[in-house]
């Protein structure tokens, strides 16, 4: 997952800034304030970054389930531990297949949608 941090800084960093800068100036209103920041950030990872397209895809049902139990618990986002950790399961289920896909690209020497070997290929 690193790796993945990685590459949205690189080709997000400004949007990874402002969202951030957003996020810690506006308190208890950042959710509302920083929306139209966190909607430009996700667009850019999903263009930029074959890994978090996919994410996205494969785990929309478990990053709801999360973000719903945060919006429900604001005062207690601990109790969102067993919705985090399915949602890190998942992540980790996709990072894996991806894994396996590109070994197997390179393997075979044939060129992938998306990332293989932090190269984008269209």
């Amino acid at each position: 997952m690193d790796q993945t941090l990685d590459e949205v800084n690189r080709h997000c960093g400004k949007h990874v800034q402002a969202y951030a800068s957003c996020v810690d100036s506006h308190g208890e209103t950042w959710r509302t304030d920083c929306l139209g920041l966190r909607k430009a950030l996700t667009e850019c990872s999903d263009k930029n970054v074959t890994l978090m397209k996919m994410v996205r895809l494969s785990c929309q049902p478990a990053i709801n389930r999360y973000q719903e139990c945060l919006s429900n618990n604001s005062q207690a986002p601990h109790v969102c531990i067993d919705a985090l950790r399915d949602l890190y399961e998942c992540t980790e289920s996709v990072g894996q297949t991806m894994d396996k896909m590109n070994a197997l690209q390179r393997k075979h020497g044939e060129p992938a949608p998306g990332k293989v070997d932090n190269k984008k290929v269209e």
